[in-house]
């Protein structure tokens, strides 16, 4: 198949399975017209989900966007009430960034809260703010802005590449790098658009009631990538672009790559390269993990000495052999203001001042 012939038929595939299957979720299909609030929900958004699961997200977006409603109110909040309202989602620094970006916008417009009125819609501009990647940046372009904007995220990178490349490799590495992958997603997207092409195919996606715009082609892939073409069990029995034979990679190719991976060479303790940590017992824990132990105890305690600290998160707590290690995680969180030390205690930072 000719790739502009894929191309074609990837296109009217995706938007004929996301008519049917199109999921809904509080931070799409957005009510307000102000690109203002719009910007700022998908911005929220976007940044939670860098990490954590969607069903997560939906849950905490609401009372996240309950408590700071606009951008106004997070750049005005305090740490510790960044912090409390990002309860149970974890990676707590995510919290800070999102609450500084807000502080950033604002600056950069120069005006004073109440005459706020635009947000960055240059790409430049919103990579310039802390937390915000490329990714994010073409997110608020696609989902709020309207700017039509290729992109690529875990969910793109996958669907792109086992369709227009072949199966990931046995490391889980790509073929192809993210460069070229950008260029097909940057000819898929404008064919994604074309309406006149569309219909010369006898396909109407207004009929279901959805918008043909960059904001719904971008769902329409990130839906795909989490229920259909997903990372180790993808749901080839369901999968249009496998029964029309549009994509590259087959059942059998993956099943070969993931057999090749098993069969390889054997990894050993230096071949992997594990994140900061210590094991308790026999399990490995990463020190994120402590980390945002610390700071869910700190959330309900004024304040605690390291030793507290110790005996809550660490079932194994033993001053003498773990003193040294906390407090380099402790020094580490209060220097991304998450904690503030007062004499021989520790308390949640009320404010990076």
């Amino acid at each position: 198949m000719r790739r502009a012939d894929r191309i074609s038929a990837f296109v009217e595939a995706l938007w004929d399975w996301y008519a049917a299957n199109k999921r809904t979720l509080p931070w799409r299909d957005l009510s307000e017209s102000d690109p203002v609030m719009r910007a700022y929900k998908v911005m929220v958004s976007e940044i939670m989900l860098q990490q954590t699961q969607v069903s997560r997200v939906k849950i905490m977006f609401k009372d996240f966007i309950d408590l700071f409603p606009n951008i106004e109110s997070l750049a005005l909040a305090s740490n510790r009430e960044v912090l409390l309202a990002w309860r149970g989602m974890g990676y707590n620094s995510r919290a800070l960034r999102l609450r500084d970006a807000a502080r950033m916008i604002l600056k950069a417009e120069s005006c004073q809260l109440s005459a706020f009125r635009s947000f960055p819609s240059e790409v430049r501009e919103l990579r310039s703010i802390p937390g915000i990647g490329s990714y994010t940046a073409a997110a608020i372009r696609n989902f709020a802005l309207g700017i039509p904007t290729p992109c690529i995220d875990t969910n793109i990178r996958r669907i792109l590449h086992r369709t227009f490349v072949g199966p990931e490799s046995p490391d889980g590495t790509w073929e192809k790098d993210d460069g070229y992958l950008l260029k097909i997603a940057d000819d898929v997207l404008h064919a994604a658009l074309n309406t006149e092409k569309l219909l010369a195919f006898g396909f109407q996606l207004k009929a279901h009631g959805i918008p043909q715009d960059a904001a719904q082609w971008h769902a329409a892939l990130m839906d795909f990538g989490s229920l259909v073409q997903t990372k180790r069990n993808p749901r080839w029995d369901i999968c249009p672009l496998t029964a029309k034979g549009i994509m590259k990679t087959t059942l059998r190719s993956f099943e070969q790559r993931a057999l090749s991976s098993k069969s390889g060479s054997k990894l050993t303790a230096h071949s992997l390269k594990l994140e900061p940590g210590r094991y308790v017992g026999s399990r490995f824990v990463p020190n994120r993990i402590f980390r945002g132990k610390v700071v869910e105890e700190l959330r309900d305690a004024k304040q605690l000495s390291l030793d507290d600290i110790g005996r809550r998160i660490c079932l194994d707590w033993s001053p003498r052999e773990h003193r040294k290690w906390l407090r380099g995680i402790l020094d580490k969180l209060e220097k991304d203001r998450m904690l503030k030390k007062q004499g021989g205690t520790y308390a949640m930072s009320e404010d990076d001042e």
